[in-house]
C-alpha cells in the first residue's frame, strides 16, 4: 500500500502559501508623541500588503496606548487603538500602502516596533 506525502497541498492551500514569498521587515522607533510612520514599502516593486504584524521590539508600555494608523486606497482611515499589553498585533485580508504608529513614550521609555510586511 502507497503512503501519502506529508507534503501534499490542494490549488488553493498552494496558492495561499505565496503570500508569504514576499515580506519586508523594519524597526519604528517611537521617542516621542509624533506619529512614525514604516517606509520599507509602497513606493517600490513590493506593492501593497496584504498582511501585517506589529511586535514591540523594546520598550515599558505597559498599560499604555498606541495608535496606528493604516494607509489603504491612497488615504489614512480612522486611529485604531491598541493597548502596549495586546501586542504582537496582525491585521490582514486589506491591501495596506503604509502603516503609522503614534506611541505616549518618550525620552528614556521610547518603544521601539518591528513591523512586518508580507506582500
Amino acid at each position: 500500500m502507497a503512503t501519502k506525502p506529508i507534503n501534499r497541498f490542494t490549488v488553493a492551500e498552494s496558492n495561499n502559501l505565496q503570500v508569504y514569498e514576499n515580506y519586508s521587515s523594519e524597526q519604528i522607533n517611537c521617542n516621542d508623541a509624533n506619529a512614525h510612520e514604516g517606509t520599507s514599502w509602497g513606493t517600490g516593486s513590493d506593492g501593497p500588503a496584504k498582511s501585517i504584524i506589529i511586535v514591540p521590539y523594546t520598550g515599558t508600555g505597559s498599560g499604555e496606548q498606541i495608535t496606528i494608523n493604516l494607509k489603504v486606497n491612497g488615504s489614512y482611515g480612522d486611529n485604531i487603538i491598541v493597548e502596549f499589553d495586546n501586542l504582537p498585533l496582525t491585521i490582514d485580508n486589506l491591501l495596506i500602502d503604509r502603516v503609522k504608529i503614534t506611541s505616549a513614550g518618550g525620552g528614556s521609555t521610547a518603544e521601539v516596533f518591528t513591523l512586518l510586511s508580507f506582500h
